[in-house]
């Protein structure tokens, strides 16, 4: 997998178990603007919702309607557009609740802290079965930066890599109807594999199922 993918979708939902892995559950309320950088796609600007009432994260392209829910709670993700008039559901099939421990294949390590986006971070070396990165993330949960790479080329002869950082962090409260698609949509559910390709930016970097 490609350590960027997993810092950056599914990390923000996960629980650490113990002092030598990060604690990446939001604790709070908050919304977090994103530089993002991959190689499937160029530079771009994501936005992040975090409400850990809900246990549900909202991932909104800068200036888009379509958004998508990571809703742990039920174990899937989902892609709501407004302008088709559909929801698309994917099943993320137990990866919300992955835990950060020895039997995950990851292994992490400190590697002192900075400040990014006004907040103090700590930096943890990630390295996994096939990559490599580094992620900061607060001591509220909230990941403010990451960046990895794959060991080996993808099916399109390229090295999975991309890197993400806060430009600006919000901890006022988030409206709970933020966090739930709009009544009387009709939904389309679609399999696992289309995960990645429902998060513009991680295509190629999320690990596969």
């Amino acid at each position: 997998m490609a350590a960027i993918g997993l810092m950056a979708l599914a990390a923000l939902s996960l629980p650490a178990r113990a002092q030598d892995y990060p604690s990446i559950v939001p604790m709070r309320d908050a919304k977090v603007v994103y530089s993002v950088t991959s190689t499937s796609t160029g530079p771009m600007r994501i936005e992040v919702f975090a409400q850990p009432a809900t246990q549900t994260l909202r991932v909104q392209l800068d200036g888009q309607q379509d958004y998508l829910l990571v809703d742990r709670g039920q174990e899937q993700a989902m892609l709501v557009a407004p302008d088709k008039g559909m929801v698309f559901v994917v099943p993320t099939n137990g990866m919300l609740h992955r835990q950060l421990d020895r039997s995950s294949g990851l292994r992490f390590q400190r590697a002192g802290s900075r400040m990014i986006a006004g907040s103090e971070c700590t930096v943890w070396r990630l390295e996994g079965p096939s990559g490599r990165g580094d992620a900061c993330v607060t001591q509220d949960g909230i990941l403010l930066a990451g960046e990895g790479h794959g060991d080996r080329p993808n099916d399109q002869g390229q090295v999975p890599a991309g890197k993400l950082i806060a430009v600006s962090v919000d901890y006022d409260p988030q409206p709970p109807e933020f966090f739930e698609a709009p009544d009387g949509l009709p939904q389309v559910n679609l399999p696992p594999a289309m995960l990645a390709a429902m998060v513009p930016g991680l295509a190629g970097l999320v690990p596969p199922q």
